[in-house]
């Protein structure tokens, strides 16, 4: 069964969501999350309360969106939907763009929901970053291996604890720029795979 009116064009939900907290992204650092309410969330994504409650059933739900597995998981389709060819064809190029693409992610919506997290306290700060983080370097790691192939087991799990490591540093720093994070996150990839002998 569906719903809706007829001839209506399905939701997209995941991305109305994304809009919607990407307008709210900016109060989390001017506010803080304890003082966001639902009602100043509504006004800043230009829309009722009620329509709010539609996308998101609370505040922390709203505020921590930004690592949810949804939106990672929409964040990432939407990258291989529009780089995947590059995967076979051009590995360095489709590595290069994953690296742009989540760099410009944690900015817009990785960083203001670990903020978010941290204001909410440690066990939520640990859990969502935690689950976003195994996701995410995971994937590039992956990524990293189809550009190295010669990548050692041993080198890519090294590879992907440093990852780990230098995103969790980087996202506590909130005035890190995507671009310094882009240039940290290259400079571990590179260090791991300057020894990694490449397809001749």
């Amino acid at each position: 069964m569906t719903f809706g009116k007829p001839g209506r064009p399905a939701e997209d939900r995941i991305g109305r969501q994304q809009e919607i907290f990407l307008a709210v992204a900016p109060l989390i650092s001017a506010y803080g999350a304890r003082e966001i309410t639902m009602a100043r969330a509504a006004r800043a994504a230009r829309m009722s309360v009620g329509g709010l409650y539609h996308y998101f059933a609370n505040k922390r739900e709203l505020l921590l969106f930004g690592l949810s597995p949804d939106n990672l998981e929409r964040l990432c389709t939407t990258f291989r939907r529009r780089h995947g060819h590059l995967a076979q064809s051009d590995p360095h190029a489709f590595l290069s763009d994953s690296l742009d693409m989540l760099t410009s992610a944690a900015g817009a919506f990785v960083m203001p929901s670990v903020l978010a997290a941290t204001h909410l306290g440690i066990d939520t700060f640990r859990t969502t970053l935690d689950e976003a983080l195994e996701t995410e370097i995971v994937g590039l790691a992956g990524t990293v291996r189809l550009a190295y192939p010669g990548l050692t087991d041993e080198s890519a799990q090294s590879l992907n604890r440093a990852l780990r490591r230098q995103c969790v540093s980087a996202l506590l720093d909130p005035r890190i720029t995507p671009a310094e994070l882009r240039a940290q996150l290259g400079g571990v990839v590179m260090a791991f795979t300057a020894q990694a002998p490449t397809p001749a």
